[in-house]
């Protein structure tokens, strides 16, 4: 994760904003007194927290593993799911 200094950050606020969102990192801001804080763009933190979300639905996670591992030809064809 990249990390500058709150004297850096708030010096280049602009560019490192603009590199954090288009390059989709989450920038660790180190402060000499006090706890150090992260920032990240708005469509970051929308997946994150969609992620949150759906990881408290109970079994979703490991259906999902299941899914992925089973082999595309063992699938059922989208034309016989019964919505």
């Amino acid at each position: 994760m990249p990390e500058t200094t709150a004297d850096d950050f708030r010096k280049n606020l602009k560019s490192h904003v603009d590199r954090t969102i288009s390059d989709h990192q989450i920038l660790r801001i180190r402060r000499r007194n006090g706890e150090n804080f992260v920032v990240l763009g708005e469509t970051d933190w929308n997946a994150i927290e969609e992620t949150l979300y759906l990881n408290r639905i109970p079994g979703l996670v490991e259906s999902v593993r299941e899914a992925a591992a089973e082999p595309i030809e063992d699938g059922t064809p989208i034309e016989d799911l019964n919505w």
